[in-house]
């Protein structure tokens, strides 16, 4: 028999630890769900964070372990209550974006454990209007719907997105790519080895590390900045959590630095999971002359070098931009949804967005 429950965190360190060694049990679970992500995002929390773990034992023994915020109510009086799902409810703080979202469950698990997680969600978290779930795996997905179905409450899904992923297992990345894609990037590499070498590599810790990260930096600013948007970078959460997470882990975060001659081109920011690489984040120098392609350079070019290391898989993460359908083929697709109780609230908002 499985028994769920619901309680608040009181022990961060101690939940920590029961998350570490449920992970070591678990098969498929993702870079999102390793405790070096979950140390990382649980050295952002504030104090005052109103977190909850959701577990489920069966004979005693853990199988599976979730964690969730109960929100603060954006504006005060009439604004929504909502619990999210490993995230915070705070804009700021949940720019650390999370993907491949889901329960961490034990290998052998019996099947819907998952929804009978959900539900317990559901059943004790009784004083709130709405749950939130971003980038579910299509088995959390699944599982959050059926729970939703089973007590009658409305499933909203505010966006679907695919992953697209590169497969570095065929030896040469490029190809694997489409002839005309082919053209571009090999006519963008003859441009920028008229300026000398065109070279990729990881940038190991150190200085120089710092220095290659505020080099990203600039790019990624100077080019979302020149479409008339924020930069991630602007945002102290953002930064403060990769620098936990890189000195914690350095081993799963590799900046990978692409130059032609003296001159920057690219930096990449990867995380490493096993034998898949993630880019998570990029800067690139763009140049009025359209024949240069920073971004399709740099991918080919860290794709290529991550091959001959014998990893098996370049993650593009989740997005359908124009770049990683041309590079990548699609794996899965990320599910947002939101579960809505028939509650005033809920009414006057679907009113008002009517």
């Amino acid at each position: 028999m499985i028994e769920c429950d619901v309680r608040p965190i009181t022990d961060r360190p101690a939940f920590l630890a029961d998350w570490t060694a449920l992970f070591s049990r678990s098969a498929g679970a993702s870079f999102f769900q390793s405790p070096a992500w979950m140390n990382a995002w649980l050295g952002g929390a504030p104090g005052n964070a109103a977190l909850h773990r959701v577990e489920a034992r069966r004979g005693g023994k853990l199988l599976l372990l979730g964690v969730f915020a109960a929100a603060r109510k954006r504006p005060p009086v009439l604004g929504l209550r909502e619990v999210w799902f490993q995230e915070f409810g705070d804009p700021a703080l949940d720019a650390v974006y999370g993907e491949y979202a889901d329960f961490l469950v034990a290998e052998g698990a019996p099947s819907g454990i998952r929804s009978e997680a959900v539900g317990k969600m559901i059943d004790v978290v009784t004083g709130n209007d709405a749950f939130v779930f971003r980038n579910l795996r299509p088995e959390m997905t699944g599982a959050a719907q059926a729970a939703a179905v089973e007590r009658n409450l409305q499933i909203r899904i505010l966006h679907e997105q695919p992953v697209y992923v590169c497969d570095l297992s065929a030896g040469k990345f490029d190809a694997c790519l489409s002839k005309s894609l082919q053209t571009k990037i090999n006519r963008s590499v003859r441009l920028y080895e008229e300026r000398g070498a065109l070279k990729g590599r990881i940038i190991e810790p150190g200085d120089a590390f710092d220095a290659v990260w505020a080099r990203m930096e600039t790019l990624h600013k100077a080019s979302w900045e020149a479409r008339g948007l924020p930069s991630v970078f602007q945002n102290q959460h953002f930064i403060s959590f990769h620098q936990r997470l890189r000195d914690a882990s350095p081993q799963c975060a590799h900046l990978f630095e692409v130059k032609a001659g003296d001159q920057t081109i690219a930096v990449l920011y990867n995380l490493i999971h096993g034998a898949r690489v993630m880019n998570y984040q990029s800067g690139f120098l763009y140049e009025t002359d359209n024949r240069l392609a920073p971004g399709f350079v740099a991918h080919a070019i860290a794709a290529q070098h991550y091959s001959s290391a014998r990893f098996n898989t370049y993650d593009l993460l989740a997005g359908d931009a124009d770049y990683k359908q041309r590079l990548g083929k699609q794996e899965t697709t990320l599910t947002s949804l939101v579960l809505e109780r028939p509650t005033w609230r809920n009414r006057l908002r679907r009113l008002v967005r009517r």
